[in-house]
C-alpha cells in the first residue's frame, strides 16, 4: 500500500499537505510500519493522515495497554513504537504505561492530541496546557522529552527529533502534544522543512544558491549572534565579509566577534544598537545571519521590514530550534556554522564563482553614521556613564575581558565598549537575568586567573544587592574579578522604560547601601571612585581576590531599549484600560 493508494475516501483538499502528514511522513521516513492507541476528536488530524500512509493503526482498548504493546513492539523490530491517543483521559490513561517505558528504558513516542491551540486557556474540555490539565507537568518525571508543536511547518522536524530523542541511550518514552488546529494547518513540503529534517550537512545546491544572491547582491550584509561566537567563527566570518567586501553588524551577543576597528563593521543592531547597521538593513537585498535569535527586540518586534523586501534571507545556524522561527528564510542552511561558512566562503572563491556586482555606497553612508570610539573624560560627580566606560577601556589592559549585567549599564556598555578580541566580551542576555553579567565574570575570573588577563563585570547597584554575596566565595577562593558598579539609585532600566511607555513608574530606587562596606565584609577590597585616578589605580593593581569600584552615576543619563516595545501599547488601549 502507497500513500496515493491507501486512502479510503476523498480529502477535501487534495492538494494541502497538513502538518499531520508531515508527522505521519516522518515516522515512515523512520521505518515505523504500525502505530497503536485509541483514537478520538484531538488525535483525529493524525488518524485521518494514516489513511495516505502504509502504517497500520492498531486500535487497542485502553491507553496504558497501548503503551505495553507500544513498548514490545519497539523491542521487536528495533524501532520506536508509536503511540496515538486522544486529550484529556486518552493523554491520562497512558501514563502508567509510559512510566513503566521510562523504567524499563523502552523506546516509545507518545503523540497525545489537544485541544485548539487559540482554545487553550480559556476553559477548553480536555485542556492539556498549563492551565488546564498541566500535561507537561504529570508526565515530566517519566518522560525523556517534552514537545508541543507550534508551528505546522516543524511537524516532521519535531517528530523526527522526538524519535530520536527516544532511541539514545539509556532510551525511554518521549511525549509530543499536538494542538488540533495546528495538525491541520498546511505544512506545505520546503526547503526549512528539509533543512530542519535533516541531520546531514547544509546541501550543496543551497550554498551555491547562498553564494550567488550574496555574489551578485548590490546591498547585502553579515549580521552575527550567539551562534557566530560560540561556534569560535571569527576568521571564517572575517574570510567571507573581506572576499566581497559585504559589510557585518551583530547583535548585542555577538559583539567582539567581529573586530570592531574593521572597515566593514558596521556597528549593533538591536538592544545597544549604535551606528549605521539599522539604516542600512532597510535596504538589504541578501541578508545573511549567522546564529542569531532573532529575537522581538532585534527584529522590532518581528517587523516585516527586518527582512529583505525584494531581497534574500539566507539563515545559518546549528541549533534547528532558532531555524525559520522568526522568519522563514529564502535560503535555510542548518549544521555546524564555522564548516557551512567555509564551505560558503569555497564556492564564493572558487574560479567560477560570479564577479561581484558594483555596491550602491550604502556601506560608505553606512560608516559614515559610526561613531568613533568614546575618548570622554570623568569630569565631575555623578559620572556621565559613557565617560566611565572610556576610562575603563584607557587605563586596562586591551585584552582585558568585560561582561555586563541586565540593566542601563548593559546599553551603554554594549554602545561605547570598543572590543577587538572575539573572547573579551560576553553579555549572558539570552533570559536577560539580573546577576547573570556578575557570576559570568566570576567564573571567567577564575579561568583567566592562570593566565594573567583581567575580567571586569560592569553591573549596577541593584544587581549587586541581588547578587553581590558571592564575592564572599571570590574571596575565600582569591578569585581576581573586578567589579566596577554603576551606582546611580535606582533599577534604572525598569524606571526609565516605565516612563517611557506609561509615562509614570512605581519608585524603584535601591536602598541607601554602603557598597564598599557591604564588599569589604565579604572580603573584598574596595574604592569608591571620585575621579580617574581611581580607574587607573584599579587597573594597575596586583590582585588576589576580588575588587569592588563602586562609581556614583548620573541617575539622568538614558538609554534607548528596544526590549520597550514588547511591553508597549497603543495610547488608546491605555486609555480603555
Amino acid at each position: 500500500m502507497t500513500r496515493s493508494t491507501a486512502r479510503q475516501g476523498s480529502d477535501p483538499r487534495p492538494d494541502v499537505r497538513r502538518a499531520a502528514s508531515a508527522i505521519v511522513e516522518a515516522l515512515e521516513d523512520a521505518g515505523i510500519d504500525r502505530v497503536f492507541g485509541i483514537p478520538g476528536g484531538a488525535i483525529s488530524p493524525l488518524n485521518d493522515a494514516l489513511l495516505d500512509s502504509a502504517l497500520e493503526h492498531v486500535t487497542c482498548q485502553h491507553e496504558t495497554m497501548a503503551v505495553h504493546m507500544a513498548a514490545g513492539y519497539a523491542r521487536a523490530t528495533g524501532r520506536p513504537g508509536v503511540v496515538m491517543v486522544t486529550s484529556g483521559p486518552g493523554t491520562l490513561n497512558a501514563l502508567t504505561g509510559v512510566a513503566a517505558a521510562y523504567l524499563d528504558e523502552a523506546p516509545v513516542l507518545l503523540l497525545a492530541g489537544d485541544v485548539a491551540s487559540t482554545s487553550a486557556g480559556r476553559g477548553a474540555l480536555q485542556d492539556g496546557g498549563a492551565d488546564g490539565l498541566a500535561v507537561a507537568n504529570i508526565f515530566a518525571s517519566v518522560t525523556k522529552m517534552i514537545a508541543s508543536l507550534e508551528q505546522p511547518l516543524r511537524a516532521g522536524a519535531i517528530t523526527r527529533r522526538a524519535l530520536h530523542r527516544a532511541m539514545l541511550r539509556p532510551r525511554g518514552p518521549v511525549l509530543l502534544r499536538v494542538p488540533v488546529d495546528i495538525a491541520q494547518l498546511a505544512a506545505p513540503s520546503s526547503e526549512l522543512g528539509e533543512a530542519l529534517s535533516s541531520n546531514a550537512r547544509a546541501s550543496e545546491e543551497t550554498l551555491r544558491r547562498a553564494a550567488h544572491a550574496l555574489s551578485t547582491a548590490r546591498r547585502p550584509l553579515l549580521l552575527l549572534g550567539v551562534g557566530a561566537r560560540e561556534a569560535g567563527a571569527r576568521e571564517a566570518v572575517l574570510d567571507l565579509a573581506e572576499l566581497h567586501r559585504i559589510p557585518v553588524a551583530s547583535d548585542l551577543e555577538a559583539k567582539g566577534v567581529m573586530p570592531e576597528s574593521h572597515p566593514l563593521w558596521l556597528g549593533i543592531i538591536g538592544v545597544g544598537s549604535y551606528g549605521g547597521a539599522r539604516a542600512y538593513l532597510d535596504n538589504v537585498d541578501a541578508l545573511l545571519t549567522v546564529g542569531c535569535r532573532l529575537d522581538d527586540t532585534l527584529t522590532g518586534g518581528y517587523s516585516p521590514s527586518f527582512r529583505p523586501r525584494n531581497g534574500t534571507l539566507i539563515q545559518i545556524d546549528h541549533a534547528p530550534l532558532r531555524m525559520g522561527r522568526a522568519f522563514e528564510p529564502d535560503l535555510p542552511l542548518c549544521g555546524d556554522i564555522e564548516d557551512t561558512l567555509k564551505r560558503l566562503f569555497g564556492i564564493m572563491h572558487s574560479p567560477s564563482a560570479e564577479l561581484v556586482v558594483a555596491r550602491d555606497g550604502g556601506i560608505r553612508a553606512a560608516q559614515r553614521d559610526m561613531s568613533s570610539p568614546t575618548n570622554a573624560h570623568m569630569e565631575k560627580i555623578p559620572f556621565a556613564p559613557h565617560a566611565v566606560i572610556s576610562a575603563l577601556q584607557r587605563y586596562f589592559p586591551d585584552d582585558t575581558v568585560y561582561t555586563t549585567d541586565v540593566g542601563n549599564h548593559l546599553l551603554f556598555s554594549v554602545q561605547h565598549l570598543r572590543i577587538a578580541h572575539d573572547d573579551a566580551f560576553y553579555a549572558p542576555y539570552g533570559l536577560g537575568a539580573m546577576t547573570s553579567g556578575i557570576g559570568v565574570a566570576m567564573g571567567l575570573a577564575l579561568g583567566h586567573a592562570s593566565r594573567g588577563r583581567r575580567v571586569v563585570a560592569i553591573c549596577g547597584d541593584g544587581g549587586m544587592l541581588m547578587g553581590g554575596n558571592e564575592i564572599a566565595t571570590c574571596a575565600l577562593r582569591g578569585v581576581p574579578v573586578t567589579l566596577v558598579v554603576f551606582n546611580d539609585g535606582q533599577l534604572g532600566m525598569v524606571q526609565h522604560g516605565n516612563e517611557r511607555v506609561f509615562g509614570r513608574s512605581l519608585d524603584l530606587r535601591t536602598p541607601p547601601v554602603d557598597l564598599c562596606g557591604y564588599a569589604e565584609a565579604l572580603g573584598a577590597r574596595v574604592r569608591r571612585v571620585r575621579c580617574e585616578d581611581d580607574i587607573a589605580w584599579a587597573a594597575s593593581a596586583t590582585l588576589d581576590g576580588p575588587l569592588l569600584l563602586d562609581i556614583p552615576i548620573d541617575p539622568a543619563a538614558r538609554a534607548s531599549n528596544p526590549r520597550e516595545s514588547a511591553v508597549s501599547f497603543p495610547a488608546d488601549q491605555r486609555q480603555a484600560s
